[in-house]
């Protein structure tokens, strides 16, 4: 057997003072773009066109299996990187499975991800502008960029036909960055804080007929939150569009400590190819050559898979989506591979002590030998157990790392692990119940936990209940459960577990009533 170590990082502590609720007053951003209309700024933004008085023919089949979704169409967000980091890629395009449909039970697809004859905007290629309107939570402080991703050419809109990932291009046409502390650093990012609204100017690829541009707005580091939406266009003009080429992708084996030439290739239907070119390298392994021409050599002693990926350029200067080359490495003695074992752990917070569990780590093939556990506490304190108790010294944030081995091969997870010396956030505490939105026979209400004391709030779970005839049928935000007039009980994500001082938490619920809902007390762990 030979040796190989493989390391993943896992960050899983956010900053919890972010949050996705659709109707906050709070400091949450909620935005879409409006200019040229969005799917959601055709049916949804406008007020008669929502899921009670809507006429276009297209926001009434929208909104006909989802009626109450048409009320949160600034809320089509995610708490992570968008398209340019997340995998696997959600099964749903326009919406990109929004957190806000968590909890309808229909794989959380936006009414926007249907694939309706939803209306377009005639366009051609050239100067593009897109406009965000970000008025129910203007955040202009923390606005990190704006994606945007276009289908490919030969791709046309097909009613009935929902829109995969694979239908656009792989690199967006336009990613824009933004600084709020020097707002006129990028041209063609403008804010208007009197309208909070940000215009963006891009270069629109050419195409021909119906296509659709995904578009993206991300928050920064702070709360990573990101707005997903679809614009439906039309192109007019320009004549025959050049179609783009296509990489080949392809298979080798090598033996270890041996390198294997390959040839790349691709094709163009309209043309020719007229350059290859690396788009991510083999992680184990390097490459030499030029242009189609490469030899892969594995790392010294590396056996198991590798990979490496390229596009391929025409004569006309259009570039293919990535194709990849997979790599396997065999033992030259013709051996089984060991397979590398999967670390992970869980842990609970009492203050300063934290119980510590691996046994979540796991080794595909059992062997060669009885996993081990290295741990390492982010204080100088270390453990080999595979179940410890350890007692940090002071409270704080620390990188806490497991090792877990097979006697060859070795993995690694590092989470962050948040403890404070009271765990209630020093007993100055406020939980209130406010109500959101109201309506016939239903209505939408949050409750936030803010701590104003001084020190770190290490989870949370907070109850209440009715005496109006109202009840909870969906929740966002939390760990939720009860039914009826309740109690009900709502207890903290993995995202939001921790509330920093001065920072505070908000979920939200909807539900109905038999005339009209009053907001209720709330109690709980962390509540006064």
């Amino acid at each position: 057997m030979k040796h190989q170590t493989v390391k993943r990082t896992a960050i899983v502590n956010l900053i919890a003072a972010s949050s996705l609720m659709a109707f906050s007053t709070a400091s949450y951003g909620h935005g879409l773009m409006v200019e040229p209309p969005s799917r959601n700024a055709t049916c949804g933004m406008p007020t008669d066109q929502r899921p009670d008085n809507a006429t276009n023919p297209v926001c009434v089949d929208a909104f006909a299996q989802d009626q109450n979704g048409g009320y949160q169409f600034m809320s089509v967000l995610t708490h992570d990187v968008g398209r340019q980091g997340v995998t696997p890629l959600p099964g749903n395009v326009c919406g990109f499975d929004s957190e806000t449909w968590d909890n309808y039970n229909n794989g959380n697809t936006t009414p926007w991800d249907l694939p309706l004859n939803w209306p377009t905007t005639p366009v051609s290629a050239g100067n593009f502008d897109i406009v965000w309107d970000i008025s129910w939570g203007p955040h202009f402080d923390d606005t990190e960029e704006f994606v945007y991703y276009i289908t490919k050419p030969g791709f046309q809109y097909q009613v009935g036909v929902p829109l995969t990932w694979d239908d656009f291009e792989a690199t967006p046409f336009c990613k824009e960055l933004y600084d709020d502390s020097d707002p006129n650093a990028n041209p063609d990012v403008v804010p208007d804080k009197g309208a909070t609204r940000f215009r963006t100017s891009c270069q629109l690829p050419n195409r021909s007929g119906r296509h659709v541009i995904y578009g993206e707005w991300g928050r920064n580091y702070y709360t990573f939150e990101r707005f997903h939406g679809c614009i439906d266009v039309s192109f007019s003009g320009g004549g025959t569009e050049n179609q783009a080429p296509t990489a080949d992708a392809q298979s080798v084996t090598v033996e270890e400590n041996s390198s294997v030439s390959i040839t790349l290739s691709g094709s163009d239907s309209d043309g020719t190819i007229d350059s290859y070119a690396i788009y991510s390298n083999p992680n184990n392994g390097s490459l030499t050559g030029t242009g189609a021409n490469l030899t892969y050599t594995p790392n010294s002693g590396f056996v198991g898979a590798d990979a490496f990926s390229f596009t391929v350029r025409d004569n006309d200067g259009a570039l293919s989506s990535p194709a990849s080359v997979g790599i396997t490495v065999t033992e030259s003695d013709g051996g089984t591979l060991n397979q590398a074992p999967i670390a992970d752990f869980t842990f609970a917070a009492n203050e300063l002590a934290v119980s510590f569990a691996g046994g979540l780590s796991s080794d595909p093939d059992n062997g060669p030998s009885a996993l081990t556990y290295a741990w390492d506490f982010g204080d100088g304190s270390s453990s080999t157990a595979a179940g410890p108790v350890h007692t940090f010294g002071a409270a704080g944030s620390y990188q806490v790392t497991l090792t877990v081995s097979d006697g060859e091969l070795s993995d690694a997870i590092t989470k962050t692990v948040t403890v404070s010396e009271d765990s209630t956030g020093g007993g100055d505490v406020t939980c209130s119940y406010s109500i959101s939105n109201q309506w016939n026979s239903g209505f939408v209400a949050e409750i936030t936990i803010e701590n104003n004391g001084t020190s770190a709030i290490n989870g949370w779970t907070v109850n209440w209940s009715y005496t109006d005839g109202s009840a909870v049928t969906s929740a966002w935000n939390s760990v939720f459960s009860g039914t009826g007039s309740g109690p009900y009980n709502a207890s903290n994500l993995d995202w939001n577990e921790v509330i920093q001082p001065g920072q505070a938490v908000t979920f939200g619920f909807q539900g109905t009533h038999a005339g009209s809902t009053s907001v209720v007390d709330v109690s709980g762990d962390v509540c006064p």
